[in-house]
């Protein structure tokens, strides 16, 4: 029985077989090759030469010509003076020069033949160190509810520093900062940048949110005494 009525595989394993010392018997029955023809493998080197030889191999198939190909200068020519020619129009003056095929063979050549322009390259900003610092607020949702965060960047460590708050604005003043932040140094830091070149302007007197809470305080107090003088004068 000749090599050429075993695949590839089986000689492969084989050979595997044979210098691992497993016994040509066994190999013979788990295979389904005669002892004989093992035999007669290895005193020709039929094994070793077929399995060395490779996986067959395919010639490289012949290119197939296309309706487009004689067509093809022109699209090159004109995506070289246009580069943002769309596949429509450039199907349309194929087409008027004689192209008997498809709009679809275009489109994909065109996009396979339209210069592509250079990517910019990432300009990284560089500053010097204790320069400059970019600050931010951001807003996460959290399984347990959306908090806030403040977000500093120093610009020539690109150090990043970020608490979480429960609400985005802030009552305490600047000299309460850092216990606000949990840190003295960068309170000052932030407070440094934010005050360079700043008009501080100082409103007096509650904020809108805190005089909403005052007026519904006042209004629950109100109806309040007004339910219990009912029921005294019942």
């Amino acid at each position: 029985m000749g090599s050429a009525m075993h695949g590839m595989e089986t000689r492969m394993l084989l050979r595997h077989g044979l210098e691992a010392g497993e016994s040509k018997t066994e190999l013979a029955r788990r295979f389904g090759v005669s002892r004989r023809t093992i035999h007669h493998w290895i005193e020709t080197d039929r094994l070793d030469r077929d399995v060395e030889a490779g996986a067959a191999r395919y010639a490289e198939r012949a290119r197939v010509a296309h309706k487009l190909d004689p067509y093809k200068g022109i699209i090159d020519e004109r995506l070289s003076a246009y580069p943002k020619l769309s596949a429509q129009r450039l199907f349309e003056e194929v087409r008027s020069a004689g192209y008997a095929g498809g709009y679809g063979r275009v489109r994909d050549y065109v996009r396979e033949a339209r210069p592509r322009p250079p990517e910019e390259p990432v300009v990284r900003f560089e500053t010097l160190a204790g320069w400059q610092g970019q600050v931010d607020f951001g807003e996460f949702p959290l399984p347990w509810g959306r908090r806030h965060a403040l977000l500093v960047v120093l610009g020539y460590s690109r150090l990043l520093w970020m608490r979480f708050y429960p609400r985005q604005t802030m009552d305490e003043g600047f000299e309460e900062w850092g216990a606000v932040l949990g840190d003295d140094v960068m309170a000052a830091a932030l407070i440094d940048r934010l005050l360079h070149h700043c008009h501080i302007v100082n409103i007096r007197g509650n904020s809108y949110r805190m005089r909403e809470h005052q007026e519904l305080r006042r209004s629950m107090q109100h109806s309040d005494a007004d339910r219990e003088a009912s029921r005294t004068a019942s």
